[in-house]
């Protein structure tokens, strides 16, 4: 069965034309969204101090 003929229905994505600016809280907001998500463990740690322990 070809694309032209399947019988699932089509999902139509309009993207803009070009990406918003986003703000430094926005930034914050997105990246802890995407940390919630993930299943790899997030240290608290900056890496200046895991790099002594070492």
């Amino acid at each position: 069965m070809s694309a032209a003929h399947s019988e699932e229905p089509q999902i139509r994505v309009i993207l803009p034309a070009r990406l918003p600016e986003l703000t430094p809280a926005v930034a914050r907001a997105l990246l802890a969204v995407l940390i919630e998500v993930t299943e790899v463990p997030v240290l608290d740690v900056p890496a200046e101090e895991m790099n002594r322990g070492s």
